[in-house]
Formats: C-alpha cells, structure tokens, sequence
C-alpha cells in the first residue's frame, strides 16, 4: 500500500496534519479563496496554507501568518460577506457541550480558543452548528467545499449523535457529503471520582467534507 495514500481513519498527531491530507485532496487551484470562520489561533493551518485565506472569529486574533486576511469580532452564526464569495469554507465550531460539570476539561479548551460563551447543553451547541452551517452554504461559491468538524459524545449519561445532526443539517440546507475522515486521538484520562464506565470512550472526532451542488 503506497504511503502517499490519505486514509479515512487515520491518528493524524494534529488537525494540522489531517487538513494538510484533505489539501492534497480538495484543494486543487492553489489560488482557491478560502475561509476560515472559526480561526481561533489557527492551529488547522500550521502544516499547510492557501495562498488565499481569510480568518475570522468572535474574537481579536493575533496575526501569525504573513498574506492571511484577518477579520475580528465575526460570528460564524451571521457572517457579512455577501452570497457566493468563498471557494472553500472551513468550519470548526465548538461541537461538545460542557454542560454543568466541573471535571470536564472542554471548557478550558473553548476559552483557549475563544469559545468559553459556547452553549452549555448539547442542543445549544448543535443549534449554533446547524445556523453556522446555513452560512457557510450561503458564502461558498457553487461547486464549492466546506469543511464541518464534529463528533459524537456522552452529556448527562446519554450519547449524543452529533454527526448524525450535523449531517441531517447539512442535508436540509443543500449540501451534498463528498467524504468523511475520522481523526482518531487517545482519549482524555477518566476524571477521578466517576462511577463505572458506561459508553464507549470516544476517541475519534469527524470531519466531513460538503459541497455546495453546482445546481
């Protein structure tokens, strides 16, 4: 098996090496427009980089990258740019809930990245998704790609199907699936004082790529 080969389970050390594997497949003109509407500090574009990208978040955002377009104080739920303006859009929005406990290490993660005024029960988070989503639809171009991470998990002893609604979402605005990657990771240490194991651990978050029809 050749090792040039992208795998759609792979344990990619980073976001940065996955999204550097979907370029090799998606990214075909190195003059694509690209977008990036949930930034952060933009750990996806550490291995590789558009010539075109413009980075946009809640938040004022330092500016690492030379030829990047910055753009504060956005929200990926109501962006400003007009219908149809991206070739590629990249959306990785908080996906898991923190919900109300306090062993959780979701929340530093979100502050660290922005996102500590994320919804805190599962509904809220996939409510913000499935609004992202309709604007990512709006501002590709047709023809066009988004990239949407997300995942499954367990809030308040039940297994949220969160690729499941992000997909159904995806579907109701328009967009067509072209594929779907699972980065596998090691899961996080089971926090002291939790009762026996219940579900599965869920060590593998999902990326799926959508394409805006041409029609």
């Amino acid at each position: 098996m050749s090792d040039d080969l992208v795998m759609a389970a792979t344990e990619w050390p980073t976001n940065a090496a996955m999204i550097a594997d979907v370029a090799r497949l998606y990214f075909w003109d190195d003059d694509y427009n690209v977008l990036d509407c949930t930034f952060g500090k933009g750990a996806w574009w550490r291995c590789w980089r558009p010539n075109s990208l413009t980075a946009s978040d809640l938040r004022a955002m330092p500016e690492p990258y030379a030829n990047v377009m910055y753009c504060a104080g956005v929200d990926f739920r109501e962006m400003p740019w007009t219908e149809e303006c991206f070739d590629v859009v990249a959306f990785d929005p908080p996906y898991v809930s923190v919900g109300g406990r306090t062993t959780t290490g979701i929340g530093e993660m979100h502050a660290a990245y922005g996102m500590d005024g994320a919804p805190l029960s599962p509904q809220g988070v996939q409510d913000d998704i499935d609004a992202g989503l309709a604007e990512c639809f709006r501002v590709v171009k047709k023809g066009g790609i988004v990239l949407v991470k997300c995942q499954d998990y367990v809030s308040s002893g039940k297994l949220w199907p969160g690729t499941y609604l992000t997909l159904k979402a995806a579907y109701a605005v328009g967009f067509q699936l072209v594929d779907r990657l699972e980065h596998l990771s090691g899961p996080r240490p089971q926090p002291e004082g939790r009762g026996p194991q219940k579900h599965a651990r869920r060590n593998y978050s999902t990326l799926f790529v959508l394409r805006r029809p041409r029609r």
